[in-house]
């Protein structure tokens, strides 16, 4: 049985400080830390207009943005579900 994904927006820090604004995707019942601890090397981090394969062993930080940081910046996030993401606390 497959499970919808919701996007939800973060800011992902890498090692050589390059930071990268986009979604990773979890089931209504996963945590952003479980998508991160899990045995997956690489995690799919959706752009804009895209989506690509961020190597977890680069990962420095990765801070959830804040519905007043959302609402700034949706001409640069993923498309998102507003509803889900204010019924939800994060």
């Amino acid at each position: 049985m497959k499970y919808p994904k919701f996007c939800i927006p973060v800011k992902a820090t890498l090692e050589n400080d390059s930071q990268h604004f986009g979604g990773v995707h979890v089931t209504q019942s996963q945590r952003i830390l479980d998508v991160l601890c899990d045995e997956r090397p690489f995690i799919p981090f959706t752009l804009r207009d895209r989506t690509i394969l961020l190597n977890k062993s680069k990962l420095v930080q990765v801070d959830i943005l804040t519905m007043e940081q959302i609402t700034e910046m949706q001409n640069v996030l993923p498309e998102l579900n507003l509803d889900y993401l204010k019924a939800n606390v994060w």
